[in-house]
């Protein structure tokens, strides 16, 4: 047997099937990374508890294959799914669905069984600007 013959079924990677396998796992973590709560919203607690309120819903919707409707009471600035209620950070000064303003006390919005929703952007009382982004299906500001 050559040498040539035995380094081919050496079993071991090159530095190019090495750098490929980094690639995709770096993609991969990259994809997955804006899903992740490593920062826990930088301590804003209201926002994380309505996220994860919306989080269940989203579940509910993927697991049911049904449709939930969200309502975004600005007023009295809470989220209302399924008989149950959240408080928002602060009262909504003013929003956006699916990029028309929103002239209403309140704005409901649609969590899809296939885990996306509708577009929604609020802007608080105290300047805080969020934006539930349609495909992570969570609020994250801007």
């Amino acid at each position: 047997m050559n040498t040539h013959a035995a380094r081919r079924f050496s079993g071991g990677l090159t530095f190019i099937e090495l750098l490929i396998v980094l690639f995709i796992v770096g993609m991969g973590w990259f994809t997955l990374m804006p899903n992740l709560d490593l920062a826990g919203d930088r301590g804003d607690d209201s926002l994380s508890l309505a996220n994860s309120f919306i989080y269940e819903a989203r579940t509910e919707a993927v697991l049911t294959d049904s449709r939930q409707s969200v309502y975004i009471d600005f007023e009295n600035g809470l989220l209302k799914w399924n008989g149950e209620e959240v408080s928002l950070p602060s009262e909504v000064s003013s929003g956006h669905f699916n990029e028309y303003p929103i002239d209403d006390s309140g704005v409901e919005f649609i969590i899809y069984p296939e885990g996306f929703s509708d577009e929604v952007r609020l802007v608080f009382s105290d300047g805080l600007t969020v934006v539930l982004d349609p495909l992570a299906v969570r609020f994250g500001e801007i």
